[in-house]
Formats: structure tokens, sequence, C-alpha cells
């Protein structure tokens, strides 16, 4: 069973069969509209036109049109419902053309609802805008990577498409609950420990979590600017009637970066604003991925460019791990 074959496996044990009215939701999404909507969501156009000529021959064969229904109807029952789980695919590029086009299908499909969600919301336009770039950011790494068009990490659309990330400025915010949201900071302080912090570290106690998009501007000028914009956004989207915390759990914060990088660096000033937990996790497959986007390349080939890739590669060959490490700043106050 190839990895594709087994991520379509555990889809479909996930999902609820799909409603007969998404079904022919799907089956009568014309061409025309859905080039409309990825023109829109600044597809490039040679990537539309591939997008839409593939399309009659998706709709005609059964199995994924009964998948994407599916996953469409999920988007659309659990939008609003933060604490719902998110799956955590695989990517299906195996599967063909099918595969690697499921999930810009799913977001053409999905975007007039989610668009809809987030102004009666009361989004402003600039952060829906924002937003929704994430779709072809999504694209541009999947070619980075393979050399061809799809949606890189595409269950990422999901959050997005349930109306419950946002991007503000530099950085995406999701709006979560702490260690019931399975995007929720890992690892976390224990019971008796997030007891004794009190309001805003237990489990049940709402937070932000803050996640870094590809090519993220993490200059300190630019993230003052983002974290006062997005406490004035998210104060009004998502108001708390307890104190809040952001919380981040990334490679970004593991604090060996300081060491190689210098107090200069910009990660190491973003790693500044945070609290960061002792305990963390082995994942150097994430940060291979998010530094280099070279997944077949051998270590030994790997670009050492810039310092942050000598130092990537240097702690990888002497036997040691990178970690994801969790972090918290307050976001709303005491």
């Amino acid at each position: 069973m190839t990895d594709a074959t087994s991520t379509l496996v555990r889809m479909r044990a996930f999902l609820a069969p799909a409603p007969l009215a998404a079904i022919d939701e799907v089956r009568h999404f014309e061409a025309k509209r859905l080039a409309t909507t990825l023109e829109h969501l600044g597809i490039d156009p040679e990537d539309v036109a591939e997008t839409t000529e593939h399309w009659d021959a998706f709709r005609r064969d059964d199995k994924w049109v009964s998948v994407l229904a599916a996953l469409f109807a999920e988007v659309q029952r659990q939008r609003g419902t933060i604490d719902a789980p998110i799956p955590i695919w695989p990517d299906v590029d195996d599967e063909g053309p099918n595969g690697r086009l499921f999930y810009l299908y799913l977001f053409a499909l999905a975007y007039e609802g989610a668009r809809d969600f987030f102004v009666a919301e009361g989004t402003p336009d600039r952060v829906i805008e924002r937003t929704f770039e994430v779709l072809a950011r999504h694209c541009a790494t999947h070619r980075r990577k393979r050399g061809t068009l799809g949606v890189d990490a595409g269950w990422w659309m999901l959050p997005v498409l349930r109306g419950e990330l946002i991007q503000v400025g530099s950085l995406q915010f999701h709006n979560v609950t702490l260690g019931v949201g399975n995007l929720s900071p890992y690892p976390w302080y224990d019971d008796d420990a997030a007891a004794t912090l009190g309001v805003g570290f237990r489990r049940g106690d709402r937070s932000i979590g803050v996640h870094i998009p590809q090519g993220a501007d993490l200059s300190p000028e630019r993230l003052d600017e983002t974290m006062g914009e997005a406490r004035r956004v998210v104060g009004e989207l998502w108001p708390a009637r307890e104190r809040r915390l952001a919380t981040c759990a990334t490679w970004m914060l593991d604090e060996r970066l300081r060491t190689f990088l210098g107090p200069s660096s910009n990660i190491v000033r973003f790693q500044e604003r945070f609290t960061i937990l002792s305990e963390c996790v082995d994942d150097d497959a994430d940060v291979l991925d998010f530094v280099f986007r070279s997944p077949d390349t051998p270590l030994e080939d790997l670009s050492r460019a810039t310092t942050l890739e000598r130092a990537v590669l240097d702690v990888l060959s002497s036997g040691e791990h990178w970690h994801t490490c969790a972090g918290w700043f307050d976001f709303d106050g005491s």
C-alpha cells in the first residue's frame, strides 16, 4: 500500500459518508467558476489552466468525487467549531493529477463559504485577503519541492477554510483551546504546573496559536506591527473573558539557534518574545523541510550557503537532533 493509498484509506475512515447534496455540488461545479476562483486567489494562469483542464476527468472518478465531497461537507459543517479535530494527513501526490490537485479543488469549492463566514464575523478585508494567500504560497512551496503543481501540506488549508485561522501582518493566528484542539502547543505544562501558573495555562483555556508562514518577515519592527494589529483584530473577532496566551510550537524556538545565529538574528529576536518550555521533542524532518524544501536530496548535497543552513546540517552531522519547542507570551494581559 503506497503512502497516498494509505492516506485515502485514512480519509475515508475519518470522514462521514458524503451527503448527496455535496456530491451534486462537486459534480456541477463548473470549470469556468473554478478558473475564476483560482485566478482571484492569485494562482498562476498556467496552473489555473492545468487545474481546470483536469477537472472534468476528476469529476468522472467516483472514488475521488466521494472523498472530495465528504471533506467539503466536513469543512462546511465544522466551520466555526474550533475544537473539532483537524486531520493531519500526508499529501496524496503519488495518486497522480487527482491527488496533486485535490486541495486546489477543495479550496475553490469551499472558498465562497469561508469568505462569507469571515465577512459575517467582521474580519477586515485586508485580513481576509492575506489569509487566503495561503493557497498560492503552498502551491509555490509544492513546485519548489517537487517541480509540479500541487498544494504542499494540503491539510493546512482546513483550519483556514473552517474559519479559525487568519493571517495578520507577517504571521498566522489560530483560535485554539489549550489541550483540546490538536494544534494546541506540545509539549505543554502538566496539569499541576498549569494549575499553579493559573488562568491562561490550563487545559480548556482559550489561546491564540501563532504560526510562521514560509517567507514571513520576522524583523522586530514588522513583528511589532503584526502583534499590535493582531491584538486589535483578534480582540474583536475572538474576544476572551479571561487572560489568554499566544502560543507557538516550532523548531524556531530551539534555543541552540542563539549560539549559531547570534543575538541580532531575526529568528533569535523572535524567540525572545516567548517564555520557552524546557521539554522539547526531536523534529529533524520539519527543520529540513522548512529550511531546504528539498525532500529527496541527501544531507551531504544540501546547500550550505547561509548561516542557518550550515547550522542545521552541522547539528545533524554531529548525530544530534533539532527540536520543536513550545513557548508562550501574554497576548491579552492578566
